[in-house]
This record gives C-alpha cells, structure tokens and sequence, in this order.
C-alpha cells in the first residue's frame, strides 16, 4: 500500500496494523518526518516528494509531478493531506496517484465539509465552527468568528489562511515570505466533491473523525 502525507508511518504503529513493513510505501513533503519514518522502519520504503506545500513545505517546488516509482498498489490512502491542499493541487496529486494503482486498486482520501456536524452529541456547531473556535485559542485571539462564518456560508469550497485572511472559491492567496506560513484549513462540501468526482463513492465520517472520505477505483 501507498501512504501518500500525512501519517508517516502512522499505520505501520497502529497496534492493530496488519501491514507487512516490507509492502508499505509513504511519500511525502516532509524530509525530516520521512527521516523519523526511516529510521523507525528501515525495511519500508520512505519518498521524499519536494512539491510546494503552503504550511508542511513552503519552500517546496510548486506543481512538480511525483517522483517516478515502478511499484503499483492496491490501495493508496491520503489521510488529512486535501484539508491542507489548495484545489488545483489537489485534483493534479488525484490525476497523479490514480496510475499508480493495480486493476481495480483504491484511491481513499479524506476532507473537510465544513457545513457538516461532526459531533452533534456534545457540539452544537458545524465542522467550520468548530475549526474557528480552536483558531481563536490557539492562533489568532482577534479572529471575529461570526463575520468569517457568514463569508463563508453556502460556498462549495473555501480556505482559511494564517487563522485570519478567508478565501471564497479562489485560490489567489495572498503571498507572504515561507516562515509566515502558519496554516491553511481547506473546506470543500460533499456536494462539491461529487461535482469533482463523479465516479467516487464518499462516506461520511466514521471514528468519531470529522473527515470524510472520498473513494475512487481505477
């Protein structure tokens, strides 16, 4: 199987992990985390991918394809990667990893639909909400939460940059120097994500997560 960001070897020490280690491959933007991967799993197979990521690898080339690899795979799972992932980098990496898949292999990965009630059990908000809460105490005290909520309400698809400048269905960021990139929350509607991909099955979030997931076969 292919790890494709954001777990780093997180499978693989999963007590419950039925992955053999010699079978798990993982790319990612992340040198240092693939270095900790590396080391804690030699026999797994650690591809350092140097594609422009806006918080994980700011310094990154934008738009490079993936790293040439021979292997094929029955599964590739790319857990919270898209959540972090402008739009158009998100639909060429899906372009990219569907060849990468054997007959019949499966494409899962997650997001965020923002509009959507992860814990409707103890939390009265939606996903979006719930995200600008957690900014206010742990990034930006000044957010006005009700003001960016309502900018935001009936997009299919938005990102909150640097826990302050919101982005309605465009992806003309502002730039800014690569060690003021603190965070980019992508938001993207299930509705949307049909429109995106027609073919896929999507399944709501499970795990008490708040993340769906989007899957697609080749």
């Amino acid at each position: 199987m292919l790890d494709f960001g954001g777990n780093i070897g997180n499978m693989l020490r999963d007590p419950n992990s039925t992955i053999d280690v010699e079978r798990y491959w993982c790319i990612d933007v992340d040198n240092d985390a693939l270095a900790i991967g590396r080391s804690s799993y030699p026999q797994a197979h650690w591809v350092w991918y140097n594609r422009y990521c806006f918080f994980f690898n700011p310094r990154g080339l934008p738009h490079v394809k993936l790293p040439a690899i021979s292997q094929r795979f029955d599964y590739i799972v790319a857990y919270s990667v898209f959540p972090n992932t402008l739009a158009t980098d998100m639909l060429e990496l899906v372009d990219q990893l569907l060849p990468l898949l054997k007959s019949n292999g499966k494409l899962a990965f997650t997001f965020i639909d923002p509009y959507h009630r992860s814990w409707p059990h103890w939390y009265d908000g939606d996903n979006f909400l719930y995200r600008l809460e957690k900014i206010r105490v742990e990034e930006n005290p000044y957010i006005d939460i009700d003001t960016t909520a309502s900018k935001a309400r009936n997009a299919k698809w938005f990102a909150l940059v640097n826990g302050k400048d919101l982005y309605v269905e465009t992806e003309n960021i502002q730039p800014c120097e690569p060690e003021q990139h603190v965070s980019c929350y992508m938001f993207y509607t299930v509705d949307y994500m049909k429109q995106l991909f027609p073919s896929a099955t999507i399944l709501p979030p499970a795990n008490n997560e708040m993340q769906h997931c989007c899957i697609l076969t080749s």
